[in-house]
């Protein structure tokens, strides 16, 4: 931020105040954003374009929340938009998952806005862009009243990525690596979980979590899950899918079809997911991509080996062989073969399963994830 910028601060939700999943992170980062330039005697406001339940960490935080469209569709909508930003002084917008170029940029510059961040957490891989179509890019990605003038990355391979596929300068992009509360693991964890889920103490147990969504690939966990148990038919084998969405009435269908209802269990939605973790012996987590996944961290920090297509971004964290496996993306039978391999060797399972600790513990820390985020404030909004 530049010396001029000496204003208020407005965060901007996309979902409604009750939305859950991994907005969480996004409001952790509001509220250290909120803190921050509280310091410095400014305020911070954050626009939900529908409030219903307040999370309790915004409840308890210095900011000040709004029902508001930012930048708004309607004309009634971008009046109130601009009286809101003359009245309040704001002079910082801090988005999350929003483009890096957009008309609508201009309008908030025109309302007094002087310095717009947006914080990137988008999913997939996509190759870089080069040749006349990289130049007019490139030089798109520098006019300066429609484009943001920081982005935040979740990582150093999603930097990359906005660098070489958007073509947006390297000096405006800042990673800051994604990271969760360790998962505890008490003791006795293990027996008190599974026997929450009513789960048979000798069974081998593979679990998977995020939106039930196509693309999070719930379907291909069910695949691997037939190819598992068609090679090791005589030995319990539990797959637990956990979370909602779309995809639940068509998931529910493919258990029914191949006849795996005493083997896959779809739980829905559960606000105790990171206690659960602990039942299982190993992770899966088959997506079409990611831009840091926090599902994938989380059982790493659960002791949890874990499989993963060998797609850029949904790998980044494993190393395979030391932390869990990487298959082949189509591949329902490769990754049974790894799991068959894991649920004979115990050995190995605890052995790659300390690795994942190890690494998660090391590098992808909820507060290693927050210092690396103020650092990036200090530049972005000084």
């Amino acid at each position: 931020m530049t010396a001029r910028t000496t204003g208020n601060l407005l965060l901007v939700s996309n979902y409604a105040s009750d939305v859950g999943y991994a907005w969480w992170l996004m409001e952790h980062f509001w509220v250290l954003l909120a803190e921050h330039v509280a310091k410095k005697g400014k305020s911070a406001y954050l626009a939900y374009p529908e409030i219903n339940t307040l999370p309790s960490t915004i409840q308890n935080s210095p900011i000040h929340v709004v029902k508001m469209s930012v930048p708004g569709s309607s004309r009634d909508q971008k009046q109130s938009l601009r009286a809101f930003i003359k009245a309040n002084r704001i002079t910082d917008i801090y988005f999350t998952d929003r483009p890096w170029f957009s008309p609508d940029y201009l309008f908030l510059r025109q309302c007094g806005v002087k310095n717009i961040v947006v914080h990137d957490h988008t999913p997939g891989d996509r190759p870089p862009v080069t040749g006349l179509k990289g130049f007019l890019k490139a030089v798109r990605h520098r006019l300066p009243w429609v484009c943001a003038d920081t982005q935040f990355n979740v990582s150093e391979h999603m930097r990359n990525r906005s660098i070489t596929n958007a073509r947006i300068p390297a000096e405006k992009c800042i990673a800051v690596q994604n990271g969760t509360p360790p998962v505890q693991n008490a003791p006795d964890q293990r027996l008190l979980s599974r026997s929450l889920l009513n789960l048979p103490e000798d069974a081998f147990v593979c679990i998977t979590t995020g939106r039930a969504h196509p693309y999070k690939r719930f379907d291909f966990v069910i695949e691997t899950a037939e190819a598992l148990t068609r090679r090791n038919p005589d030995l319990p084998v539990v797959f637990l899918l956990i979370g909602d969405g779309p995809a639940m009435d068509s998931l529910q269908q493919l258990v029914q079809h191949k006849g795996l209802e005493n083997t896959v269990r779809l739980l829905g939605f559960r606000s105790d997911t990171r206690k659960l973790l602990p039942a299982a012996d190993v992770a899966m987590h088959a997506a079409l991509g990611e831009g840091f996944s926090l599902s994938i961290v989380e059982y790493m920090s659960a002791s949890l080996p874990v499989l993963v297509p060998n797609i850029p971004s949904v790998k980044q964290a494993i190393a395979h062989g030391e932390s869990g496996y990487v298959f082949a993306k189509d591949d329902p039978d490769a990754a049974a073969g790894y799991l068959s391999t894991l649920l004979h060797n115990a050995e190995l399972r605890v052995r790659l399963g300390a690795n994942a600790h190890r690494i998660a513990d090391a590098n992808y820390t909820l507060d290693t994830c927050g210092e690396k985020f103020l650092r990036a404030c200090e530049q972005a909004f000084e």
